[in-house]
Formats: C-alpha cells, structure tokens, sequence
C-alpha cells in the first residue's frame, strides 16, 4: 500500500507540504476548519509558488471524522503550537481501518517551539520532530503564497527525543525526508533533532518583533537581548544547538526567498492579522518555562510575553506596541544583584 499524508491544518505550512506532495503524485488529505474550510469549500484552494499561481486539486475535509486512517497512513500536525495538544489528542485515538488507532502512526509535527513533541509522546510512539522554514503567507483563508524558490522550502526531521532512543520513528523520518525530497522539499533526517529545535527556538523568539513599532536600533537592540537571553537558558537547561550553515546536506539557496515576493512576515505576526490566537506563551513563553525552572531570570522574554500575551486576549492588531514598552517592562522584571526583584 502507497505510504499516504494526512496534513491537519490548511495554513501557510499545510498547504505548502500537500502541495508539494500532491504534485509529486505522493497521496495527501488536507485537513481544515472554521473559515478556511469554508472558503475552500466555496472558492476552491489557491496556491501560488514560483510565480505560479493555481487551485490545488487536493483531497480537503473538514475534520477527523471525515477521514478514514490506514496503517500507512503519516500523521502531520501543521497547526498552530498553541492548537497542538488538543489536535494530537483528538488524532491518537481515531480507529485505523483493519486494527489499532492513530497513536501507532508516525506523526510529524512541524510547530514551532519544544512543546509538541512533548506532548506527542504522551500518545505516539513514533514522533517525528519537524524544524521548518519556509516563507508561507496565509492572512486570506483558502489563499497560500509560498515564496521559496525553486524548492518550496527546507524540512529537517529527526526522530524524537532521538534515533538512538526511537528506533520506529527513525524508520518513519528516513522515508518522511525521501519523500519530502521528492516533493521539491529540501529535506534531511538528523539522528539528533533535538539540537535543531533549539537553534530554531533561537530563531522563534524573534518573531514577535514584527508585532512591534520601533526604530531599527530599537529592533535591533531588542533582538540581540532576546536571543542572547534564550541561548543562555537553554544552555543553562541542557541544551545544544545546531549549526545549519556546517550541518545540513543540501544547498540551502535552491530555497532562497525570491525578490517578487515581497516581505515575509512571520507565522506570529500572521496569526495577529487574522485573529487567530498567539503562539508567543510556546515560543518566548518556553524561555520563561525553562528559566523558571531552572530558577534563572529571563525578564526580556517574559516582559515579551506578558505584553503580547495581553494584546492577542485584546485582539489587538499588529504594531499597536512599541519596542519601548517591552524594554520598560524588562527593567521592573531585571533581578538585582541582592536577588530580588526591582
């Protein structure tokens, strides 16, 4: 039976996965909801890339029920990290036509963050860790611009924790890789997965300042601070990172963002036009978890935090903060050298 990818979530990260998949001849069902599932259903799915624009003809239904799981079925979660847990709840359990249930399919997931492989492996025994990027924009549902070129975007995967520790998952990430390669994917399975997530955490915890107005100065000040706080957390917690530029086996330019396409706003930034929640509390929130529990400070993350966490509650849009305001924050958060809080 031909391996088939079931991809929950019709976003920027969705689309472009069945996408490639689809046109490679590899069987897909796209999974969708809530008004993009209805503007697909009603206008059909728009798909631009390499300055082609098209509607997909892919399988697309509104949820789990409308899905039939088999033994080969692969299992991708493409939503949102903050979506995660309850989409991986409600897929483990789901009966897999001639015996067993969705928990003893591989599962890939491609969310930012550290959480959902956590949270993957209270039910799958074969996770699989995605670390992305690609240049996806979705802000009209039904309507996905990728502006990758030639190759639509590069995948790492990587059996988690490990491949040395997930036998099974390692199986799956070998042919997951193989067959994002031949989806004009660049695609490479690590052994070590979890050093990519957290050099892509280093990555994460910049997004949120497209949500911010500031003087390029201000930005930038910001982001050394953020990025620099996140490294020494992770570090302190045990973690190491990879170094894409030594590491990845492919060239990375054959998915260069193309001049055409405009500027890329992150998944974030995204998420805050079409109101569709906030994953800061899974990407500058995890710093703040992981120093917390460590007992370290981590107050530019968490001043981040707190004032995006608030906004997205408000339904703010984006640049209603200023760079200033998480800096002034920081500072009433700073430890002092006694070790209390100012």
């Amino acid at each position: 039976m031909t391996r088939r990818y079931v991809v929950v979530g019709a976003g920027g990260v969705g689309v472009a996965i069945a996408a490639g998949l689809s046109e490679a001849g590899i069987p897909v069902v796209l999974v969708s909801r809530g008004k993009t599932y209805e503007a697909i259903r009603a206008h059909g799915l728009h798909y631009a890339h390499a300055g082609w624009s098209r509607r997909l003809d892919v399988s697309v239904v509104d949820g789990a029920d409308a899905v039939t799981l088999r033994e080969d079925d692969v299992l991708v979660l493409t939503v949102k990290s903050q979506d995660a847990p309850a989409a991986l709840a409600d897929w483990a359990w789901r009966p897999v036509e001639g015996g067993g249930v969705g928990s003893d399919l591989p599962v890939l997931l491609t969310q930012n963050g550290l959480d959902a492989e956590r949270v993957a492996l209270r039910y799958f025994s074969k996770v699989v860790a995605g670390v992305t990027l690609v240049a996806a924009r979705h802000v009209i549902a039904g309507k996905v611009e990728v502006g990758n070129a030639p190759r639509i975007g590069q995948l790492i995967v990587g059996a988690y924790p490990s491949a040395a520790l997930a036998p099974g998952a390692a199986e799956a990430a070998a042919g997951i890789a193989a067959d994002l390669q031949a989806a004009n994917w660049l695609s490479q399975d690590v052994p070590d997965v979890a050093r990519w997530l957290a050099w892509k955490v280093l990555v994460n915890v910049t997004f949120s300042l497209a949500l911010l107005e500031g003087s390029p100065a201000e930005v930038d000040e910001l982001r050394t601070l953020l990025v620099d706080e996140a490294r020494s957390v992770l570090t302190a917690a045990g973690y190491e990172f990879a170094d894409p530029k030594t590491e990845t086996t492919y060239d990375a330019s054959e998915a260069a963002v193309s001049e055409t396409y405009g500027k890329h706003q992150p998944s974030t930034w995204q998420s805050f036009v079409r109101g569709s929640g906030s994953e800061v509390d899974y990407l500058n929130g995890e710093v703040v978890l992981l120093a917390r529990h460590h007992g370290l400070p981590a107050p530019v993350n968490d001043a981040l935090q707190r004032l995006l966490g608030r906004s997205a509650a408000l339904g703010e849009a984006p640049g209603t903060h200023r760079v200033g305001e998480v800096l002034a924050l920081a500072s009433t958060l700073t430890p002092t050298p006694e070790g209390a809080f100012a």
